[in-house]
């Protein structure tokens, strides 16, 4: 029962991980990480959230659309990898690939500590796909 609990929780996090960082203040998507996590993204390791914040403030809006997850549970953490698609607003540029991420339980709940993110794919939308208006 605890398991299925926990992976609801950390399912949670992970949702609002996506929405936040496009509909939230960006300190309610911080909220989401430990004080001293980590975020590798681009080749460079941000450590803790002032870095965190420096950097991914200023990273484009648009739609992040999370995909498959797998969690395994050890005791307080827990290792996920979920897939995901991201499309720019800005310029149509879109992205894919995986979370690799650590949380772990705290005091309020289960926040991210670690998170790698492996970029597979990426490219512009062509004239037919982009919306109109």
């Amino acid at each position: 029962m605890q398991q299925m609990a926990d992976e609801a929780a950390i399912r949670r996090v992970l949702d609002e991980y996506c929405l936040r960082l496009e509909i939230n203040a960006f300190d309610e998507w911080l909220d989401l990480f430990t004080d001293d996590a980590v975020y590798e993204v681009h080749r460079r390791i941000l450590n803790g959230r002032a870095e965190i914040s420096a950097m991914l403030s200023q990273a484009p809006h648009g739609v992040h659309l999370p995909g498959a997850t797998r969690i395994t549970l050890n005791g307080d953490q827990a290792e996920v990898i979920q897939s995901y698609l991201f499309v720019a607003n800005s310029n149509d540029s879109w992205n894919s690939g995986w979370y690799d991420r650590t949380l772990v339980r705290t005091a309020n709940g289960w926040k991210i500590a670690r998170t790698v993110v492996k970029m597979a794919r990426f490219g512009d939308l062509s004239p037919n796909e982009k919306a109109n208006g």
